[in-house]
């Protein structure tokens, strides 16, 4: 059946694409980071039955605009740009992607983690500038450090398996997961208290909530060793950037890597731009070749089960309860 489908933003993947060419779709594709209003137009215009989810808030006025609208399908895992709360009382299905970045999302905080002990980027830079460094530089081995993940959902399970043949202790807070979750290789801990003044490296691996905004703060910082290192693939808001950078200040901590931030993009003149000790890249821990493609497939895939009425994976449904009752 040709359904309208809206996407968000100019980059799903060309097979995802050409899949919903196949399927007869009637597609229309949104600039990156259009605002409420421009999404409400085009969603208004077209009288969408299902939205691709990329960049962009799915407000109200969104969701809203078209009462045609059935499903919105996030490409990728966190859906805090989207109003699950409205579309959950409009019985609106709101699904995911979920494990299809993983891999990429656990590559890109090991490379992180690894990028700070071994100072890349600085040394990237002293040698640009003429300096050889050979002499006096002291690096870092991730052999017997004690690493703390807090989410152990499929991102922090994949950090954890590339982690596992480093020599590493891990210990895991997520208390969202059940006794009978695999925990093999680590130890569950009962509270991010219990281990934040112990660990060497801090890695997020959960969604952005009301519980989890702030959940790294002045006084868990304050907690940790100087020479500990933090890192956030997840969501930015997570860490508090202000006490971040006062922890920083202060060498409560020896150094921080981030792919997200409270606003993104964040602005030119940050405050974390002083510390050569912090590394970033723009929200791209989950964007390579290979989870587009799946990821694409995925969120035009979960489109169809949800209009078409056919089985859909639980895992990549983010408010079950809108789902018919069999």
């Amino acid at each position: 059946m040709g359904y309208s489908i809206m996407i968000t933003a100019p980059d799903l993947d060309p097979k995802a694409l050409t899949l919903l060419d196949a399927l007869g779709a009637s597609v229309f594709i949104a600039p990156a980071y259009s605002s409420e209003e421009e999404l409400a137009t085009i969603a208004a215009r077209e009288q969408v039955d299902a939205i691709i989810v990329r960049v962009g808030q799915l407000t109200a006025q969104v969701i809203d605009a078209s009462p045609k609208l059935r499903v919105l399908s996030k490409g990728g895992i966190g859906v805090d740009n989207v109003d699950v709360e409205h579309a959950t009382a409009k019985g609106i299905v709101v699904t995911n992607t979920r494990y299809s970045n993983s891999q990429s999302v656990a590559e890109q905080a090991l490379g992180m983690i690894i990028g700070l002990l071994k100072d890349f980027i600085r040394l990237d830079a002293s040698v640009r500038a003429g300096n050889w460094e050979k002499a006096t530089y002291h690096g870092g081995e991730l052999r017997g450090r004690h690493i703390g993940l807090i989410g152990y959902g499929g991102n922090g399970r994949a950090l954890a398996n590339l982690l596992k043949p480093f020599g590493v202790t891990i210990t895991v807070y997520d208390p969202y997961l059940g006794h009978n979750a695999d925990f093999t290789g680590v130890t569950r801990a009962g509270s991010i208290d219990d281990f934040i003044a112990d660990i060497d490296i801090l890695s997020i691996h959960c969604p952005r909530t009301t519980e989890s905004l702030g959940m790294i703060g002045r006084e868990r910082l304050a907690k940790m060793k100087p020479t500990a290192l933090v890192v956030n693939c997840a969501r930015g808001g997570i860490i508090d950037e202000d006490a971040l950078v006062e922890a920083l200040e202060k060498k409560q901590i020896a150094g921080a890597a981030l792919d997200v931030f409270t606003v993104e993009p964040p602005d030119k003149n940050h405050p974390l731009w002083r510390f050569d000790n912090v590394h970033v890249s723009p929200h791209i821990a989950g964007v390579t070749s290979e989870a587009g493609e799946v990821s694409g497939r995925m969120a035009v895939e979960n489109i169809y089960k949800i209009l078409d009425n056919k089985p859909i994976d639980l895992d990549c449904v983010i408010n079950p309860d809108t789902l018919p009752r069999t």
